[in-house]
């Protein structure tokens, strides 16, 4: 697998990170007030995002190896 695939992919996991997270940060913005909670379970978010694209690339690394 190239590299620019592997962009791609990291690309789209960001992408739908992000798509998720939008109503959550909405609401609180919504509020006017900063909400620890919030930005706890946004940054949860995000690092689960993150390790599950690093999975899916080591699982394509295995699958292709370059």
């Amino acid at each position: 697998m190239t590299e620019e695939r592997k962009h791609a992919i990291l690309l789209a996991t960001v992408i739908l990170t992000a798509r998720k997270l939008q109503p959550l940060l909405e609401g609180a913005d919504q509020e006017g007030m900063p909400n620890m909670a919030t930005e706890f379970w946004a940054k949860v978010a995000v690092n689960k995002a993150i390790e599950r694209a690093a999975h899916i690339l080591d699982l394509i690394d295995e699958k292709w190896p370059a």
